[in-house]
């Protein structure tokens, strides 16, 4: 074959090949987009969510809760603090008050306040998916005894709001939760979003 068709019939067959590997890649990118347009237009049903919201908020529960525990097992007391569930899963506490720091004197009202704004400013961006609120209660139960205990106001962006309680006493090994319950309260890091018609 002289040398002149040996050259186009290599620089077709390369045109070709070429041609061959962009139509594959092509097709190849069209199957993914079309594989995730797919995924992306599943709905999850209303009791996904709840169960989502459930697991999530109990993780976000279990360290809160294991925050609080360090911390009076340490210092014997926290001023009121916040955590946030971010999309990776991780949870990122909030202090107005840092633990060690004395609580003497703070206005327990007031840090609260300055914790779910906090928390609040968070949710607004779409930057955590749940959120704790800690804090510990005093009081006395029905025949008169002292009452201590670590209330969780715990938040997740779809509305699911509920405070679980959790009652504690010194044990010889540090702090020990003994009892705990729980009941369902209005949101109130995650009401605006839900108000402006996110998390729904």
């Amino acid at each position: 074959m002289p040398l002149k068709q040996t050259l186009s019939a290599l620089l077709f067959t390369g045109v070709f090949t070429v041609f061959t590997v962009l139509t594959i890649l092509i097709a190849g990118a069209a199957s993914v987009q079309a594989a995730e347009d797919a995924e992306s237009r599943v709905v999850p049903s209303p009791e996904e969510v709840k169960k989502e919201a459930q697991a999530n908020t109990k993780y976000l529960a279990a360290q809160a809760l294991k925050k609080a525990k360090a911390i009076l097992n340490t210092y014997g007391e926290f001023a009121p603090f916040g955590a946030g569930l971010f999309q990776e899963g991780q949870v990122n506490f909030v202090w107005a008050v840092k633990p060690g720091e004395s609580t003497e004197g703070i206005n327990p009202a007031l840090v609260l306040n300055a914790v779910r704004t906090a928390l609040t400013s968070q949710a607004k961006s779409g930057r955590i998916l749940g959120s704790a609120v800690v804090y510990q209660y005093r009081g006395s139960s029905t025949d008169g005894d002292a009452q201590t205990q670590v209330n969780v106001e715990l938040e997740y962006l779809n509305g699911y709001a509920e405070v679980f309680a959790a009652k504690y006493k010194q044990g010889e090994d540090g702090i020990e939760y003994t009892t705990s319950g729980n009941q369902k309260f209005e949101p109130k890091v995650f009401k605006s979003s839900l108000d402006d018609g996110g998390g729904q």
